[in-house]
C-alpha cells in the first residue's frame, strides 16, 4: 500500500521519508516550503491543462487577466497591467486580442465617461465557469486518493496558508516586490 502512494505522488520528493526528528525549526520549515513548492507545480500543471481542455486560446496570462477582471470587475486597463505585471501597451494587446475573441469587453465606467473599464462578456464568464469545473474535478480526483484525515488536515492547513497569504500581500492583494520578505 505505502509502495502505490508513492506511484500515485508521481513525484520522488513528495515520497521522500521524513525529515529526522533532529531537524531544527528551520529546517522543517523549510523542508515544508520545499514540499508546498512541488505541490503547487503539480497545481499549476493540472490547472493550465484544464485551461487548455477549455479552450486552446485560454493560455495562463489570459486566464489571469480573466480571474483579474471577475474579482474586479469594472477595472481599468492600468489596474489591469498593474495586477498582472505587464507593461500598459502589452496589457492593452492582450485585452484587444481577448475583445476579439470575444472574452471581454470595455465600457464607459458610469462615475467617469473617459475612463474606460472591463468586464467579462457572457464567454469568458463561462469559460471560467468551464475552466473552474474542470480544474476542480481533476484536484478531487487527486484528492480522492488520499485518506480522509490526510484530507482533513490539508484542507485546515490550506486554510491557514491562505490567511497568512492575505497577511503577507499588501492592502490591494499586491505581492511584495521582488526582494522584500514583508511589510
Amino acid at each position: 500500500m505505502e509502495g502505490h502512494r508513492a506511484e500515485a505522488s508521481g513525484s520522488s520528493a513528495a515520497s521522500a521519508a521524513p525529515a529526522a526528528s533532529s531537524s531544527t525549526p528551520a529546517e522543517k520549515l523549510h523542508e515544508a516550503a520545499e514540499q508546498l513548492a512541488v505541490s503547487a507545480e503539480a497545481v499549476a500543471e493540472i490547472a493550465a491543462n484544464a485551461a487548455a481542455a477549455v479552450d486552446p486560446r485560454l493560455l495562463p496570462h489570459r486566464l489571469r487577466v480573466l480571474l483579474i477582471i471577475r474579482a474586479h470587475p469594472g477595472i481599468n486597463l492600468t489596474g489591469l497591467a498593474k495586477a498582472v505585471r505587464l507593461p500598459l501597451p502589452r496589457a492593452s494587446r492582450v485585452c484587444s486580442g481577448m475583445e476579439s475573441a470575444g472574452m471581454l469587453e470595455r465600457h464607459s465606467v458610469v462615475t467617469d465617461r473617459r475612463e474606460i473599464g472591463l468586464a467579462l462578456t457572457p464567454e469568458g464568464e463561462a469559460l471560467l465557469t468551464d475552466y473552474r469545473a474542470r480544474r476542480t474535478a481533476e484536484i478531487t480526483e487527486v484528492m480522492r486518493r488520499m485518506p480522509a484525515g490526510d484530507q482533513r488536515r490539508l484542507l485546515t492547513g490550506l486554510r491557514s496558508f491562505t490567511r497568512s497569504l492575505a497577511a503577507v500581500r499588501g492592502p490591494g492583494g499586491e505581492w511584495p516586490r521582488p526582494g522584500r520578505t514583508g511589510r
